[in-house]
């Protein structure tokens, strides 16, 4: 079995920066009928597939982000947060401007007042993702994670080179309006609703996907072998749940990890639920810690 900190994986698709604006919320405006915030504090993570990025790295792989920014001070700021975690950087500027979710959280009960989005849906050039890939990328990763916010940068273009020209398993987590897209890949991970939309349209209708790994949040997981039409349902382990903010980002990175490890895919998705089951009661969009996923991969080897 291979070990973790030697698994490679690539991160393919829609980065973006993550603001929140924390403090107390105490009295009414004046002004109109909505709290005032006092701001106690600012500060700023890697959303989007750049959450992936985060998971990946918190657990030890080596991990390489194929992504667009703006030429912008957020894009600035995504590419100096790739280099403090030790991801690799391989961003090109495709997009108009650097996507940005900006939250506005009361400090006491840690709870999400606002949030103010800042982007451009626009379609990222598949020929300035595959130059950089040729000019960057390394030839031998574990995985291949394309993770799709439907924001521009996953195409038939860099899909088709992707997998022309990978030997690795692509892992995917899914957006159904690009859902024709997916065709030949290893393993989707959609949610329930996601999943519900792609079986419903013919338009979606997937080819030659291994495995579906259906996400259903307190009702646990569902994978689903294409190939010999097993189905394998998997419990959640009963938790108090916080927040479920980048807890699809920690199953697809959690399980491309088991998988480049060389973990069966009904052992991947445990450890994988595990591991959600732990994010979902932490406050924000947080990162699985190591000793999480290490104590579930002890759990699950024998099984």
């Amino acid at each position: 079995m291979k070990q973790l900190e030697y698994v490679k994986v690539l991160v393919v698709g829609d980065i973006m920066l993550d603001k929140y604006v924390v403090g107390n919320a105490t009295r009414i405006s004046p002004e109109a009928p909505v709290p005032i915030v006092h701001v106690n504090e600012e500060y700023h993570t890697l959303g989007g597939c750049g959450n992936v990025v985060r998971n990946l790295r918190e657990l030890g792989a080596q991990v390489d982000c194929l992504a667009s920014i703006g030429i912008d001070s957020n894009g600035t700021r995504i590419q100096t947060e790739l280099d403090r975690i030790g991801a690799g950087n391989l961003l090109v500027y495709g997009s108009n401007q650097t996507t940005v979710k900006e939250r506005i959280i009361a400090d006491e009960r840690q709870v999400q007042m606002l949030r103010i989005d800042r982007e451009t849906v626009e379609k990222v050039h598949g020929d300035k993702l595959i130059e950089k890939f040729k000019e960057r990328c390394r030839d031998n990763y574990d995985s291949v994670i394309v993770s799709d916010y439907a924001k521009g940068v996953v195409g038939k273009g860099i899909m088709d080179f992707l997998k022309d020209h990978q030997n690795a398993d692509i892992i995917v987590d899914p957006k159904p309006i690009n859902g024709f897209l997916y065709n030949d890949a290893f393993m989707i991970t959609p949610n329930e609703k996601e999943w519900e939309v792609m079986q419903l349209s013919s338009q979606y209708s997937l080819r030659n996907v291994k495995f579906i790994l259906e996400t259903k949040g307190s009702a646990g997981m569902t994978l689903y072998d294409r190939t010999t039409n097993q189905t394998w349902p998997i419990e959640s382990t009963p938790v108090e749940v916080y927040n479920v903010s980048g807890a699809g980002d920690t199953v697809i990175a959690v399980a491309s990890i088991c998988l480049s490890m060389g973990f069966h895919p009904v052992q991947a998705a445990m450890i994988a639920n595990v591991c959600a089951a732990h994010v979902v009661t932490q406050p924000g969009t947080t990162t699985v810690p190591k000793e999480v996923f290490k104590n579930a991969l002890d759990m699950f080897k024998g099984t």
